[in-house]
């Protein structure tokens, strides 16, 4: 004995699918943009730290140096990677000391990675 009855069948519909596969799509579109911008950024501190070292090192051999005649600009190169440093000096209010700023950035680039100043002199 049969009966007309409809069976009940569980399952998604077309349309379910296609909104999941949406906001899943959605969802990995995001992942993958915010994952890019976390490794731009790694590269970006890791170039910002070296530069620091750089000018640091420069920073104390003009400090440490003998001579009064120094190369504003110079090429260093550091973990494999060129450098450029330059410094300026500054006269203090303090007769016999400068304040010295020095920049470091990789060679060739537009914009500076690291800057650090010092006194220097007395």
């Amino acid at each position: 004995m049969r009966t007309s009855q409809t069976k009940n069948i569980k399952g998604f519909t077309l349309v379910e699918v296609m909104v999941a596969l949406i906001i899943a799509s959605v969802s990995l579109i995001a992942l993958s943009t915010s994952l890019g911008q976390y490794v731009f950024n790694q590269s970006g501190i890791k170039d910002r730290v070296v530069a620091t070292w750089v000018a640091q090192n420069r920073l104390l051999e003009i400090q440490n140096a003998t001579t009064t005649r120094l190369e504003k600009k110079t090429t260093e190169k550091m973990l494999g990677v060129y450098w450029e440093t330059e410094f300026v000096t500054k006269p203090t209010l303090i007769p016999g000391l400068q304040k010295v700023k020095l920049s470091a950035k990789l060679k060739g680039a537009k914009h500076l990675s690291a800057e650090v100043s010092s006194i220097i002199g007395g």
